[in-house]
């Protein structure tokens, strides 16, 4: 009785890690000492599997850092990123050992992958959504730029220009050489490089989709070449990449036209100094991401594999899988000023973030 009184207690501080003042504690704690079976089983692993695309590395890391953090005896969670298309499929690739407990997407899993999954034996996935992740460009206080298009952003950026069947230098110099109503300003940009999440994203959701309707790289067959095309960047000097965390400072002392590419949590960061540049249009706000008006948006989704949660009786694969799925979607990870917001996620709504945790503590399946 005593020891089902302590795993209740431990249990119950777990649900109330809600708050962003969250409590160090031990998994040890929260499952009690192992009940002794006569039943051989596997070995457990010992660490969480967490597969997530090299966009979400910050993310991905983030939360494996956090769970740690709060779960002092944890081991750290084993983190593998993969090419964005492989992540689903690694997810789904079948239950054990030596298969991921843990996905993170930047979409919806759809149901064809789902069908997949349970072909595989992956019949009990829970589906937490953790927020958005949006790229801005932004400009200092007080600049003449105020609004661009993806296809502007591409034609000032790209470092070459189709010409006939050819391509040629692109020496575009202005921003009034290419749309009319932009000001007579220099064509500059600070950009993060590659190792900073919102590379990736920029190059998807700007250069991309501003290139989509480029009549002579849509006739090019080979899938990597054409994005090739779209996304190499101009090397003049007008393109300049810093690291993630500097891209800020540098577009403060950056010249008239210069234009960054930043998070939503580092234009907040900036304490009005920095302006969210119009696309298409549609200024980026919580409410303009999380509404999804604003196009350069994705939803993140957390993916978990309910079959390999380890009961106190010692069924499943690894200990620590439902604690890390409510140590994602707590308020001191994923809510405002949480250490996810910190580097870049727009929040849900209070209402949504609850059902999260509920779903979390509940290890809730799926219905879709």
């Amino acid at each position: 009785m005593n020891r089902v009184r302590a795993m209740l207690l431990a249990t119950a501080a777990v649900l109330a890690g809600g708050g962003a003042q969250a409590q160090t504690q031990t998994l040890a704690q929260v499952f009690g000492d192992p009940v002794p079976s006569q039943i051989s089983r596997p070995r457990p692993r010992e660490a969480v599997f967490v597969v997530a695309p090299g966009t979400s590395r910050l993310l991905a890391t983030t939360l494996s850092r956090s769970f740690t953090e709060r779960y002092s005896d944890a081991v750290a969670p084993r983190v593998e990123l993969l090419a964005a298309g492989m992540v689903a499929q690694a997810f789904c690739s079948g239950l054990g050992p030596t298969a991921p407990d843990v996905a993170v997407l930047t979409r919806q899993m759809p149901r064809a992958v789902i069908d997949a999954c349970a072909a595989n034996g992956v019949t009990e996935i829970v589906e937490l959504h953790l927020g958005f992740s949006a790229v801005v460009l932004a400009v200092r206080r007080g600049d003449a730029l105020a609004a661009l298009t993806p296809h502007q952003v591409y034609e000032a950026m790209r470092a070459e220009k189709p010409e006939g069947e050819e391509f040629a230098v692109n020496r575009v110099a202005t921003w009034s050489q290419i749309g009319q109503g932009l000001p007579d300003t220099p064509v500059r940009m600070i950009i993060p490089d590659g190792d900073a999440s919102a590379r990736p994203r920029f190059n998807s959701f700007i250069m991309e989709a501003g290139c989509r309707d480029v009549s002579a790289l849509r006739l090019i067959f080979d899938a990597s070449y054409r994005v090739g095309k779209c996304t190499t960047l101009r090397n003049d000097g007008r393109v300049v990449e810093r690291r993630g965390g500097e891209v800020p400072g540098a577009l403060l002392q950056a010249e008239p036209g210069t234009i960054g590419v930043i998070t939503f949590g580092q234009l907040q960061d900036s304490g009005g100094n920095l302006v969210p540049l119009r696309l298409n249009g549609v200024i980026p706000t919580a409410t303009s991401i999380a509404n999804l008006d604003y196009e350069a948006v994705n939803r993140v989704y957390l993916y978990v594999k309910r079959q390999h949660a380890r009961s106190q009786r010692g069924g499943g694969v690894v200990r620590g899988i439902r604690e890390f799925a409510m140590e994602a979607v707590s308020e001191a990870v994923s809510g405002p000023g949480g250490q996810l917001v910190l580097g870049g996620l727009v929040p849900l709504p209070p209402v949504e973030r609850t059902a999260q945790r509920r779903i979390a503590d509940r290890l809730e399946r799926m219905s879709h």
